[in-house]
C-alpha cells in the first residue's frame, strides 16, 4: 500500500464522503487514492474548492478535504483557506507538491512549479506542516484533522510531495 492510498483509507474511515479540488502534476497520486474512495468534486479554482469545502461544512456540519496541487494551484487557495480559518471552519487542505528532494536547500522554484507551501500557510491557518517521510504521513493526517475540528476550530495545511505520496506506507 502507498501513502496516497493509506490517506484516502483513513479519510474514508473517518466517514469523509466528499472532496474538492482540482488535479495536477503534484497532487495526481493523492487526488487517485482518494477519488476510489470518496467523492471528489472537481471545482474550476482553487479558491472556489476551499470556499466549497468550507461551505459544505456550514450545511452539513462535516469535514471535507481540500486536494490541490503545487505552485499556483496552492496559492490560489490561499483566500478560500484563509476565510475558512477566520470564521474557525474547520478545513483540512492537502496540498501536493515537487518531490521532496526538490523543496531542500533551494531558493524561489522548487522544481518545476514548487515552493515551500506549509510554511506559506503557516501564517493564515491553525498549524501547517510538510510530510517529509511515509511514515510521518498517517500520524499528520491524524493530527491535522483533531486539530481542524478542536476548538476554536479552523484551517490546517497539510504539504505531501509527490514522491511521498507514492512511497510505501510505513
Amino acid at each position: 500500500m502507498i501513502v496516497a492510498d493509506e490517506i484516502a483509507d483513513h479519510l474514508a474511515a473517518e466517514g469523509i464522503t466528499h472532496a474538492f479540488g482540482i488535479i495536477g502534476g503534484g497532487n495526481v497520486t493523492l487526488w487517485d487514492a482518494i477519488a476510489k474512495k470518496i467523492e471528489i468534486v472537481c471545482c474550476h479554482h482553487e479558491q472556489a474548492a476551499a470556499q466549497a469545502a468550507t461551505y459544505y461544512y456550514r450545511t452539513c456540519g462535516r469535514l471535507a478535504p481540500v486536494v490541490i496541487t503545487s505552485g499556483a494551484g496552492s496559492a490560489n487557495a490561499i483566500t478560500g483557506v484563509m476565510a475558512a480559518n477566520m470564521d474557525s471552519i474547520p478545513l483540512l487542505v492537502l496540498a501536493g507538491n515537487e518531490k521532496s528532494s526538490d523543496l531542500v536547500g533551494k531558493t524561489r522554484i522548487l522544481g518545476l512549479q514548487g515552493y515551500d507551501s506549509a510554511a506559506l500557510a503557516r501564517g493564515f491557518t491553525k498549524w501547517s506542516q510538510t510530510c517529509w517521510t511515509a511514515g510521518e504521513a498517517l500520524p499528520l493526517l491524524k493530527k491535522g484533522i483533531e486539530k481542524a475540528i478542536t476548538p476554536r476550530q479552523g484551517a490546517v495545511w497539510i504539504t505531501i510531495p509527490r514522491d511521498i505520496q507514492g512511497a510505501v506506507a510505513v
